[in-house]
C-alpha cells in the first residue's frame, strides 16, 4: 500500500463524502478552476487552458501571472489523475461511465463562457490522455477504500502493526516508569528509616539523660554504724562479765521501761 500526501487525502476524502454522478474528475478539480476553463476534444484528442481576461487581448501582466498559475494548474491534474488511474488499478475505486458519451467537446471549469479570454495548450500526452479517460467517468469509492480511510489511510496489516507497536513501547515505557517508582520509593523509605533511626536515637539519649539525673538526685550520704556497734559490743560484754560473777539462780534482768504518761504527772 502506498502512502498517500495530504492533497491525495483531500481527493480521496472528497470521493468518499460525494454521491453518485457528483463524484467525478469534473466536481473534485472544479474548485481550484476559477477563473480557468478546461476544452477537450475527443476527436482531436487535444486539451487547453482558457484563461480569463480583462478585454479582448490579455495584458503582459495578466500573461505573465497565468504561466505560473498553468504550472501549479498541471502538477494538480497530474496528482487528481495519477491518483484515479492508481485507485482504479488497486481496484480501490471503481470508474465508469454511467451513459455513453457522444459529445466531442468537453468543457469544465469556473471560467465565464462569455468573458473575454486567451487560450494555452496542454502539450503533455499523457495528461491529454488521462484526461480523456476520466472526464466523464463516475468514481465508486470500493469497501477497501473506505476501510483505507477509516483507519486513517493504513492498511489493516499496517493498522495490526501499529498496534503492536505502541503496545509494546507502552510496555517498555510502563515498566521504566515502575522500575524508577521503585527506585524512587526505596529512596525515600531508606531516608524515612534513616530519620526515624536518628530520632529514636535522640530519644534514647534524652531517657538515659533523665535516669542519671533522677539517680545523682536520689543518692544519699552513707550511714556510719560503727560507733553504735562498737557500743553495742560493749554492753554485752558487760552482761557476760555480770553474769560469771554471780550465782547461777541470780538472774539479771535489763529491762527498758517506756516511760507513761501518768508517771510523768
Amino acid at each position: 500500500m502506498r502512502i498517500f500526501d495530504i492533497q491525495e487525502k483531500t481527493i480521496i476524502n472528497k470521493i468518499i463524502s460525494g454521491e453518485g454522478y457528483a463524484r467525478n474528475l469534473i466536481n473534485i478539480v472544479d474548485n481550484f478552476l476559477s477563473g480557468v476553463r478546461i476544452i477537450l476534444s475527443r476527436k482531436e484528442k487535444t486539451a487547453k487552458f482558457l484563461f480569463e481576461t480583462a478585454n479582448s487581448e490579455p495584458t503582459e501582466k495578466e500573461i505573465s501571472s497565468n504561466i505560473l498559475r498553468e504550472k501549479r494548474l498541471i502538477e494538480l491534474l497530474i496528482t487528481h489523475l495519477t491518483l484515479l488511474r492508481y485507485l482504479e488499478k488497486e481496484e480501490l475505486a471503481f470508474l465508469f461511465e454511467p451513459a455513453e458519451v457522444s459529445n466531442d467537446i468537453v468543457t469544465f471549469g469556473q471560467g465565464a463562457v462569455n468573458a473575454p479570454s486567451y487560450s494555452r495548450a496542454i502539450s503533455d500526452k499523457t495528461i491529454v490522455d488521462l484526461l480523456l479517460r476520466y472526464v466523464d467517468k463516475e468514481i465508486r469509492p470500493s469497501p477497501l477504500l473506505r476501510q483505507l480511510v477509516k483507519n486513517n489511510y493504513l492498511s489493516d496489516e499496517e493498522k495490526k502493526f501499529q498496534k503492536q507497536y505502541f503496545a509494546t513501547w507502552f510496555t517498555i515505557i510502563t515498566s521504566a516508569v515502575l522500575g524508577l517508582y521503585g527506585i524512587y520509593n526505596n529512596h525515600q523509605n531508606s531516608i524515612a528509616q534513616e530519620k526515624q533511626f536518628k530520632k529514636q536515637l535522640n530519644e534514647n539519649e534524652k531517657l538515659s539523660r533523665i535516669i542519671s539525673d533522677s539517680i545523682k538526685g536520689t543518692k544519699v550520704k552513707a550511714i556510719n554504724y560503727k560507733s553504735n556497734i562498737k557500743k553495742i559490743t560493749n554492753a554485752l560484754s558487760q552482761i557476760s562479765k555480770n553474769l560469771s560473777e554471780t550465782e547461777k539462780e541470780h538472774v539479771v534482768k535489763v529491762e527498758f521501761v517506756p516511760q507513761l504518761e501518768e508517771d510523768k504527772k
